[in-house]
């Protein structure tokens, strides 16, 4: 017997694998045959307020494993803040389309959706179950071993550092020093999985900054010299929130953006420290910033992370048609298994809404600024399969 209707919106930043969690909901949706109608909010929850909608109950098997193969949030996404002040709106358009479950797929900030909207509905006597799936490339979610999207970033990222650094040593005097600045907002696990592909210590990064890790900008110049001087060569990694005695480094007054949620966006601190670097060491320091491909490189993607992706997407439908409501589809890593693997437990919202999961003092080494292996242990599994191993005739 068919109930009320299910709707599925996605937020945020996208990442390689947001798709996988759609086709996964999409798939154990049509299975079950649970929802008279499957809707999809085109572009979050902006297109939900804009009664933007799209009716994806009759979709086909093979354009769901298509939408599973495509970067970048199919249904379209946005970074809307839901509040007392737009709740009737929204509840009048989830009464009109008869919606029962909701999903939403997102990060912190859709964590924080899922709490109010829960809280809201009931305040207002609407009957709702709501589900967050997590995805995020921050990796910066509480009560889940790791977040989806996270491990296809990880190993782009690890990737690029390799081939920043095979090209620094290439180059030698002519541009012997990169600095890679990458995404992470408050938290260092992107930068520390720079640190994949590091099988030796004459391999990059040969520096990493993460926002956790108070910075001396002269010390950081130093150390980057010091790699230089003896390997003919040096990559550092900054996230993008490192910070100084003075906060984010080569932060201005003036954010360059500020969204709903209060994230404010400045200037890269990779960017300060090369032209720091480059003034002292009189030397061509290169700063290469990667952007959104961190989160679309479809070459990149893991198989990990895909399946995991799809995975929580999947047991979003189920964990619902049990009962549950103002959760997270948390992944629980299985400790005891022979070989990594995985499976899925629930998370109540409440404990992760408006929380960070930062990089714990365990997988970095202040001293050297490099992540340890404690923290490569953790991370290795999740890029899925093994890097590649390069020739180094420069030694």
């Amino acid at each position: 017997m068919k109930s009320s209707n299910a709707l599925i919106i996605q937020s945020g930043g996208s990442t390689a694998v947001i798709n996988r969690s759609l086709a996964g909901i999409l798939n154990e949706s049509l299975k079950t045959r649970h929802f008279s109608k499957i809707y999809g909010a085109i572009h979050g929850t902006s297109g939900l307020i804009e009664r933007n909608i799209m009716d994806l109950s009759n979709i086909s098997s093979s354009e769901i494993s298509l939408i599973g193969q495509t970067p970048g949030a199919a249904l379209g996404s946005s970074r809307y803040k839901i509040s007392q002040a737009n709740a009737s709106i929204l509840l009048n358009v989830l009464s009109d389309y008869k919606i029962g479950y909701l999903f939403i797929i997102g990060g912190n900030d859709s964590a924080a959706n899922v709490k109010e909207l829960g809280h809201l509905s009931k305040l207002n006597g609407y009957k709702l179950q709501v589900i967050h799936v997590p995805k995020t490339i921050d990796n910066d979610l509480i009560g889940t071993d790791h977040s989806p999207g996270y491990g296809s970033t990880a190993r782009f990222v690890a990737l690029a550092t390799m081939g920043a650094g095979k090209d620094a040593q290439t180059m030698g005097e002519s541009a012997p020093i990169t600095i890679l600045e990458v995404m992470g907002r408050d938290a260092g696990w992107i930068a520390a999985s720079s640190s994949l592909g590091k099988n030796n210590y004459h391999d990059p990064p040969h520096l990493v900054c993460i926002p956790e890790q108070i910075i001396d900008c002269e010390n950081f110049v130093n150390q980057l010299e010091n790699a230089y001087r003896r390997f003919g060569y040096a990559v550092a990694v900054v996230a993008e929130n490192s910070q100084n005695a003075d906060g984010i480094i080569g932060k201005k007054e003036k954010a360059l953006y500020e969204d709903q949620f209060g994230h404010k966006y400045f200037e890269g601190a990779g960017y300060h420290l090369s032209k720091l670097a480059e003034s002292q060491l009189k030397v061509r320091v290169r700063y290469e910033k990667p952007g959104t491909i961190q989160r679309s490189m479809i070459s990149c993607i893991s198989n990990i992370d895909a399946a995991e992706a799809e995975m929580v997407g999947t047991k979003a439908v189920q964990y619902a048609l049990e009962g549950a409501t103002e959760v997270m589809v948390a992944i629980k890593r299985e400790e005891l298994a022979s070989k990594y693997s995985s499976s899925t437990k629930i998370t109540p919202v409440e404990e992760v809404a408006d929380k960070v999961k930062y990089l714990p003092e365990t997988y970095f080494d202040k001293e050297k600024l490099l992540p340890t292996e404690a923290f490569k242990s953790y991370a290795t599994p999740l890029i899925g399969t093994p890097l590649p191993v390069f020739a180094n005739l420069l030694k």
